[in-house]
């Protein structure tokens, strides 16, 4: 098991990392790959920067940086949380919503040319399977490292 372990761990972020040089090879004029994360994550709704540190995984320091940049390119408006004014508020504008949507046409028209190259039944069941990791990762609770005799 520890063996597939390694090669899925491997497949993984060698997929992501080549999706993500895809995506800044041609939107680097647009956004980066993290900025199009935020900005989908915002377009559900707002968010605080520990909230969107802790999905990064990444610093608050980084995320307040990453987001000053957002904010003076127009794509997100800062707001103090009424009830605790030491929270922030991170909201996409109008302009983040349309700018995020070319990006993802860009994006998916990409994906569709690689994917293409896939049979609709190999598709669809990756598509399944995927699902089925996401369920699963998004269900169970993360062990502790105490549980993992590490």
């Amino acid at each position: 098991m520890i063996e597939y372990i390694k090669e899925l761990d491997h497949i993984f972020s060698r997929l992501i990392y080549r999706v993500r040089v895809l995506h800044n090879r041609y939107t680097v004029d647009e956004i980066t790959d993290t900025q199009f994360i935020v900005l989908r994550a915002l377009r559900k709704g707002p968010c605080n920067t520990s909230f969107l540190a802790h999905m990064l995984g990444v610093t608050l320091s980084a995320v307040t940086a990453l987001i000053n940049r957002l904010h003076r390119m127009g794509l997100v408006t800062r707001q103090r949380h009424e009830k605790d004014r030491r929270q922030v508020l991170i909201t996409i504008t109008p302009k983040g919503i349309k700018l995020l949507g070319e990006v993802e046409e860009k994006r998916n028209l990409l994906l569709a040319l690689y994917l293409a190259k896939v049979s609709e039944e190999e598709r669809t069941q990756l598509l399944e399977l995927l699902r089925k990791a996401v369920n699963l990762f998004e269900q169970e609770e993360i062990p502790d490292e105490d549980s993992l005799n590490l």
